[in-house]
């Protein structure tokens, strides 16, 4: 089975991204214009449970919107529908729809007509996921008695073959022996164990030996056995006691196992039973899951490099030619020494005008 999954909406899919894709199929269109091959390379790696195909496709030259073009996909099982098909350019140029075969089928869109979609790559992945065996088992027991005189009918009946069943019958008219027969459920089955224990006032006649028989097939009206065959003694194991016999056949087929044993009675013309324990088990392989993701391939055109940005020029200022160098390093305003002597001047000058009012007094 195919795990239902998204349809690949891959117009601006990245280069490594991928989507899983799941299970119906569905059939091309009926009013496709032609079908034909699409002529691919196809690299098929495997890794484990992963197997990847690497297509390059390019279209045929004809091909035209509408039509579709085939691709066989090796190793990738499974019905997949409604993935776009996408070129190198990123565009889809169809919806590809993927059979249990591998054969892939791509319906194609008014973008195939432009040359520059025409050719591309994409990447099929496929992954097998095997969960582990399921172990199913029947368990069942068949008891049956004989009473003395008692004779088999034309027929029992078709009866129930999902579970063990068992039957008697007098061997002779002395009626101091007892033939018991044992049916399995149906196979098919990994082992089958039968356990059979006679009642009271009969003994296992181990001598006489136990016979192993296999049917695939029952009379539809009787229930009968048709043409059981003796099984094969290496798939059987048998051990025999008075009181009671034990058989495993292994492996069991799409068959029925058929075991028959005779008793010898402690008292002639006597009522007897007999009891068996059947149980069976086969191994059921898990569930098998594939996992398909598509990854087209792009071919992104590089991006101009930016235009790098050249920073302002900011231009020293130079000292005034008038100013010492020492100004001009330290960066001392020349203002201030001015103003400085015009205060001192002034200064001086009061200072004499004082002097002059002092020697008047005087």
């Amino acid at each position: 089975m195919i795990r239902v999954g998204s349809r690949l909406l891959a117009r601006s899919l990245a280069v490594s991204g991928g989507v899983i894709l799941g299970s119906t199929l569905i059939a091309a269109p009926a009013n496709a214009l032609t079908v034909a091959p699409l002529p691919a390379d196809v690299t098929v790696t495997r890794d484990g449970a992963e197997t990847v195909s690497d297509v390059r496709w390019e279209l045929p030259s004809d091909a035209a919107p509408g039509d579709v073009v085939t691709l066989s996909l090796p190793e990738h099982a499974g019905a997949v529908a409604g993935a776009d098909w996408i070129a190198s350019t990123g565009v889809s140029i169809g919806v590809v729809r993927l059979d249990g075969a591998g054969l892939a089928a791509i319906e194609l869109n008014e973008a195939a007509a432009d040359p520059a979609h025409r050719r591309g790559e994409v990447v099929v992945r496929s992954e097998l996921d095997q969960s582990p065996p399921t172990i199913e088992t029947s368990t069942s027991t068949a008891d049956a008695t004989l009473r003395p005189g008692e004779e088999p009918g034309p027929f029992y009946g078709a009866p129930d073959r999902s579970r063990g069943n068992k039957y008697g019958a007098w061997t002779d008219e002395t009626e101091t022996r007892a033939r018991w027969v044992l049916e399995s459920p149906s196979g098919p089955w990994d082992a089958l164990d039968v356990v059979d224990r006679p009642g009271p006032g009969q003994r296992v006649d181990c001598a006489a030996g136990i016979r192993v028989r296999a049917a695939g097939e029952t009379d539809p009206v009787t229930g009968y056995l048709v043409n059981p065959v003796e099984v094969a003694a290496e798939r059987v194991t048998i051990a025999c006691g008075d009181s009671e016999v034990s058989v495993r056949v292994e492996p069991v087929g799409a068959e029925i196992v058929e075991i028959t044993l005779e008793t010898i009675l402690d008292v002639a013309s006597t009522e007897v039973s007999n009891a068996a324990d059947f149980s069976a088990e086969r191994s059921l392989p898990g569930q098998a899951t594939r996992t398909l993701w598509f990854e087209p391939r792009l071919t992104v055109a590089p991006s101009p490099s930016p235009t790098p940005t050249v920073p302002p020029v900011v231009e020293t200022p130079k000292p005034h030619p008038a100013l010492p160098d020492r100004l001009a390093e330290t960066g001392t305003d020349a203002a201030l020494p001015l103003g400085i002597g015009a205060v001192l001047l002034l200064a001086g000058a009061a200072t004499a005008v004082h002097r002059r009012r002092g020697r008047r007094r005087a």
